[in-house]
């Protein structure tokens, strides 16, 4: 429960500026959203997490509750995250 309450936390606190550093310095333009590098931008972070995640959970098995909890509550939050933010740049298309 804390690994999870810590990977929400973490997510949302860090997520946004690591996926807009990545598209500034990408030079990847908000509208139109649906690009390569915009998906990479959303998805390199969550897929991070993810292998760090799964290999801290196999490989030490005192930790597993909290990397588990950590790396679910952490894809869980980004995926809304993403999701959210991707709907927020394809603003612009809704008349």
């Amino acid at each position: 429960m804390v690994g999870a309450l810590a990977g929400i936390l973490v997510c949302a606190v860090g997520y946004w500026r690591l996926v807009f550093a990545l598209r500034n310095a990408w030079d990847v333009p908000a509208f139109p959203p649906g690009n390569g590098l915009y998906w990479l931008a959303w998805g390199l972070p969550l897929g991070a997490v993810a292998t760090i995640g799964t290999t801290v959970f196999v490989t030490w098995q005192g930790a597993r509750p909290a990397a588990g909890g950590f790396t679910a509550g952490c894809l869980f939050m980004g995926l809304a995250m993403c999701a959210f933010g991707y709907s927020v740049d394809s603003m612009p298309y809704y008349r």
